[in-house]
């Protein structure tokens, strides 16, 4: 019982402490393209997206329903509660599984890698519930080989559902689970129980409304997120090792190493927890399959190595306690000088890096320019602004708090401004253009026949505490004539 206690002391420790550093990091952290944009979809709710499922318009909504403002934390408000049920359901999970101990080192493990911790923990993403239901769904086929009680397929369907409403990713789950229903003896068996299917059946239910959706809107989101995993098949030893390496990167190498030498562990020693190899290995081989022949983001993988924790856990279990203090004291010193190197230099700019690829530069200065173009009145004398570029455009519409009409005028590079915004609405209308210096394009090169005049009115410079950050220039553009007609959007 005192070891009981103690345990969940040293976690609700570890969670509670998770929560406070990713608040102050989310004070610190100017929101990325991918997380303006996802801010943008909780202006726009639906069932379905150009790119995703609808999860992540509710996940970076929550904030900012409850305060009313787009702010960096409030945008990531969503974020941390549900990296923190995530840790609860880990810790529980694991716990169970396995013991006190390995449930303890498991949410370490989730605490102290990179991509954990800030992936999901920190920045909007669509995994950041994909991992919630990712997890209840390991916790539910733990139960059922556990219990026998086959009534567990309905949370298996459940979070199935939501998972599948959170990233197209957990089709790989359903694979994982038939693979279980097919080739072992121990599931085999649950082919004949009706919860099996009344459990897939809630989880169609779930999931049917994207699918209505997609259907309404010419199967968009699927075609879209199928092609990016397509592509001509000749093998590419450049794209492969850039596909491992990158994963490598993301857990950070040791964590890499830990995780895949846990798999081979269990296969080898732990026959009772190998059913949990088809959710680890599934994904890690697909789309590292699929990065021999085209390249890949490196957090496709990642669902893989959630399982893995659990493994990996288990495996750290085993070693002496002084080898287990190294190794977690050596990856806590190391995210003690990443992390607050990392967000000072998102403050200040104080790494000498060019601003080309200088990510913590995405999110800076758009709220300043936003109060600028609000506070001088500009936005007073035209209908619209607009951008040539889906990632500027959702920047300054988050900044502006969906309060002006914002659009992207770029048949090719819209994405869901194609389904949100109609262009024929703005004809004849003026409308003011705005770009940052990373991305110097000129309307009158772009647009050379869309307005009847363009008409630059200035730049204006950013800072972070005294460093210069982004430059935005600004044009007022005239009379719109004619727009590029958006090719996804349905007439």
């Amino acid at each position: 019982m005192a070891n009981n206690v103690l345990g969940n002391r040293i976690a609700i420790s570890i969670i509670f402490t998770g929560i406070i550093v990713h608040f102050i990091l989310s004070a610190c952290v100017a929101p990325g393209y991918d997380e303006a944009y996802y801010g943008v979809y909780s202006f726009f709710l639906n069932w379905g997206y150009f790119d995703h499922p609808p999860a992540v318009a509710l996940v970076s909504g929550i904030g900012y329903w409850i305060t009313g403002s787009s702010s960096y934390i409030s945008l990531r408000i969503g974020t941390i509660l549900l990296f923190s049920l995530s840790s609860v359901i880990l810790y529980k999970f694991v716990k169970e599984a396995v013991n006190e101990k390995a449930a303890i080192i498991a949410l370490l493990l989730f605490n102290l890698t990179p991509f954990f911790f800030i992936g999901i923990g920190l920045l909007v993403l669509p995994d950041n519930s994909l991992y919630l239901f990712w997890l209840i769904f390991l916790y539910s086929v733990f139960k059922i080989k556990k219990t026998g009680n086959a009534k567990w397929f309905l949370i298996s369907g459940g979070s199935l559902g939501f998972a599948l409403l959170s990233k197209y990713h957990a089709v790989l789950l359903l694979a994982g689970l038939f693979w279980l229903l097919l080739f072992t003896k121990e599931f085999r068996k649950y082919l004949k129980s009706p919860y099996l299917y009344l459990g897939l059946i809630l989880a169609f239910l779930i999931f049917f409304p994207n699918i209505y959706w997609n259907y309404n809107n010419g199967w968009i989101s699927y075609f879209y997120q199928f092609g990016k995993s397509t592509g001509h098949f000749h093998f590419s030893l450049n794209s492969l090792l850039q596909g491992i390496f990158s994963q490598a990167g993301y857990l950070m190498p040791w964590n890499f190493f830990i995780y895949l030498s846990s798999v081979y562990f269990i296969f080898h020693n732990e026959s009772e927890y190998k059913w949990l190899l088809p959710f680890i290995l599934l994904p890690i081989l697909f789309f590292t399959f699929v990065s021999s022949f085209r390249p890949i983001l490196p957090h496709w993988p990642m669902p893989g190595y959630i399982a893995a924790i659990v493994t990996a856990s288990l495996w750290i279990s085993k070693w002496k306690m002084r080898s287990i203090k190294y190794y977690f004291i050596a990856s806590f010193l190391f995210l003690l000088i990443l992390i607050p190197v990392a967000a000072i230099h998102s403050v200040k700019g104080i790494l000498p890096i060019d601003k080309k690829v200088d990510v913590t530069l995405d999110g800076q200065g758009w709220n300043e320019i936003a109060a600028i173009l609000e506070k001088d009145g500009l936005l007073n004398s035209v209908s619209f602004l607009f951008t040539n570029k889906w990632f500027t455009a959702c920047e300054i519409h988050y900044a502006l708090g969906n309060r002006f009409p914002v659009t992207v005028l770029n048949v090719e590079e819209s994405n869901s401004y194609a389904l949100w915004f109609d262009n024929k609405d703005i004809l004849g209308k003026d409308g003011i253009f705005v770009t940052p210096d990373r991305y110097p394009f000129d309307p009158n090169e772009l647009y050379p026949n869309n307005f009847t005049s363009i008409e630059f009115i200035g730049e204006y410079k950013t800072f972070r505490s005294g460093n210069e950050g982004q430059c935005f220039k600004v044009w007022l553009c005239k009379n719109l004539q004619n727009y590029q007609a958006h090719k996804y959007r349905n007439e």
